[in-house]
């Protein structure tokens, strides 16, 4: 199962970079729900990426880790028009770092297991698998955006 958890993971980082080629010309489009701009999806990924790469690590090297919160609306209205190249290049970078992190893990390692905002735990391989649908929650938001 979690190799195909990692297959997924890494698969993400095609998916934001066909996101991005394919809708690159109406990023900063407001959509009529309200909602965030594809722009700010994509440099929500980013922002998550952050996230779990700091995450991961404090579950490898922490015994129980509490998982810190950040509020991503205020997150996304820091610069609402985000350089898309930036954000892609950032989700990049770090997945990668953390694919290379994850591959190595042996299955008592991805067990490993943090504590979320609401108090359940979470393991490794589990909160990768639900990274990566997260990933895949907003590209689906960012088309929605991006079309208009």
């Amino acid at each position: 199962m979690s190799k195909e958890i990692l297959d997924q993971f890494r698969a993400d980082i095609d998916e934001v970079a066909r996101f991005a080629t394919t809708f690159g010309l109406s990023m900063n489009r407001k959509p009529s729900d309200g909602g965030w701009t594809a722009s700010q999806c994509l440099a929500h990924l980013a922002d998550a990426e952050i996230s779990l790469s700091l995450r991961l690590r404090m579950m490898l090297t922490s015994d129980d880790y509490n998982f810190i919160s950040w509020d991503e609306d205020a997150f996304a209205v820091i610069k609402e028009d985000r350089e898309l190249k930036i954000s892609v290049d950032t989700f990049n970078s770090l997945r990668k770092g953390n694919l290379e992190i994850l591959g190595s893990l042996d299955s008592a390692k991805l067990a490993r297991a943090g504590v979320r905002q609401n108090g359940e735990k979470i393991t490794i391989i589990d909160y990768v698998a639900m990274m990566s649908r997260h990933v895949r929650a907003h590209l689906k938001q960012a088309v929605k955006a991006a079309q208009g």
